[in-house]
């Protein structure tokens, strides 16, 4: 599967989200995701088997956010 920054995906929620950010930690490509409707909703999912997957682990959530901006810093550069 192949998802980039910028592309909108329909969740299991029915909600349209925009890729913001991607990420690759421990072998898996997590992305970060925002409601295209409502900006303070928003979700760290990986990719597993062609799908994407919620991420509800807080502790490696909290990881994830400094290599999403890592990502995002060098599309400017």
């Amino acid at each position: 599967m192949n998802i980039d920054v910028k592309d909108i995906l329909t969740l299991s929620d029915k909600k349209e989200y925009v890729v913001v950010s991607k990420a690759l930690y421990d072998g898996k490509e997590y992305l970060y995701l925002i409601d295209i409707n409502n900006d303070s909703n928003f979700k760290f999912c990986y990719i597993d088997n062609d799908e994407v997957v919620e991420s509800n682990n807080k502790e490696l959530n909290t990881k994830l956010i400094p290599l999403f901006y890592e990502f995002s810093n060098n599309l400017f550069q």
